[in-house]
């Protein structure tokens, strides 16, 4: 058994300059600790879609954190009140230091004044799964940085991964790291027509205005926009948590998608960047376990796959627990794909808050 530290469970505020420093250094120093636990990436949900936070810590005597647990509070008519941990995150839950017991933070849910609600969502490890109901749908992918560059490339396909890189370099295409607006602005554009491709919401201009300002103006993300005959064709946007990178967000032209591969090589630049830098992984984020391509993809880069449990109580419901192949998933997929491109845009907005 864990030994019990003298401890109390606060609330914590992103408006408290010195709270969020803190909150941050045990966000990067923990294992486990992600972009999305990050001030900067909470921070962007709140001045984006104004759901409240609730961001529980526990503090020891002496003041210091031991334990996390980010929630945010979604309103909405039709389903009421749900906490989520967290929205528009692959990954949420409580980090916890060794000697925390994990029903301490889990009990703050149910000391706080939340009467209403009428789900709680937890996208990752739970370390108090009591009461709460397991579902296993996505899969995690993680690339081992710590190797050489021989034995990195040994680890990828050769007829996929490896053509598709000599392909893009032989081609002339120009990889570049932008993390001014114009960066942004670029991925924005194919962000667009890289969703409506797929038949799904995109984000709101405000999200990557919001994220550039939080989360890759101080240095924890960067973006690679990728060049053909002076036309940025793919684009990507890397987040970092301590020495740990996550690829977050691509996005390419359709147009010429298959015939110049920019995906790989974007790819392949991080990989060596953070190989460069000391970067211990790259992680590819989740994937739902029943879309093969993207699985497929993944895997052939060398990743190793793990499970990505998320929990919820009382029942398992919520955007992320839709399985992509369900026929109402794939009939809103192919009604978006036929809406006008104006039509499409404007309606991202409203509907994208709703699949926090």
């Amino acid at each position: 058994m864990k030994n019990r530290v003298l401890s109390q469970v606060n609330l914590f505020s992103l408006d408290d300059y010195s709270s969020m420093l803190q909150w941050d250094e045990f966000v990067t120093s923990h294992p486990g600790g992600t972009p999305y636990h990050l001030s900067g990436w909470l921070r962007t949900i709140v001045e984006t879609f104004h759901f409240k936070p609730l961001l529980y810590g526990i503090q020891n005597s002496d003041g210091r954190l031991s334990a996390i647990f980010p929630l945010f509070e979604i309103r909405d008519f039709i389903r009421g009140t749900r906490l989520v941990s967290l929205p528009f995150s692959d990954y949420g839950g409580p980090l916890l230091c060794p000697d925390v017991e994990g029903s301490e933070i889990i009990a703050a849910l149910g000391n706080s004044d939340q009467k209403n609600v009428r789900n709680i969502e937890v996208r990752g490890h739970m370390p108090d799964e009591r009461g709460f109901l397991r579902h296993d749908y996505y899969k995690r992918h993680v690339f081992d940085l710590q190797r050489k560059i021989p034995e990195i490339l040994k680890s990828m396909d050769k007829k996929t991964v490896q053509y598709g890189i000599r392909k893009a370099e032989k081609s002339g295409m120009i990889v570049k790291e932008v993390n001014v607006t114009s960066g942004i602005r670029e991925f924005v554009r194919l962000n667009t027509l890289t969703r409506k491709k797929h038949g799904v919401p995109s984000q709101p201009d405000l999200w990557f205005e919001h994220l550039w300002k939080n989360i890759v103006n101080p240095g924890n993300g960067f973006v690679l926009t990728a060049e053909l005959n002076q036309r940025v064709i793919g684009a990507s946007v890397f987040l970092r948590c301590g020495h740990r990178l996550h690829y977050k967000y691509n996005a390419s032209d359709p147009e010429v998608l298959r015939s110049a591969s920019p995906n790989h090589l974007l790819t392949w630049t991080a990989i060596k960047w953070g190989n460069e830098n000391n970067f211990t992984t790259l992680d590819f984020g989740r994937t739902a376990s029943d879309n093969e391509g993207l699985m497929r993809f993944k895997e052939m880069w060398g990743a190793t796959v793990t499970e990505l449990p998320y929990f919820y109580y009382p029942k398992i419901k919520g955007a992320a627990a839709v399985k992509e192949k369900k026929f109402f998933f794939r009939l809103s997929a192919f009604a978006w794909r036929l809406l006008p491109n104006v039509v499409a845009e404007k309606l991202s907005a409203l509907v994208f808050k709703y699949l926090a």
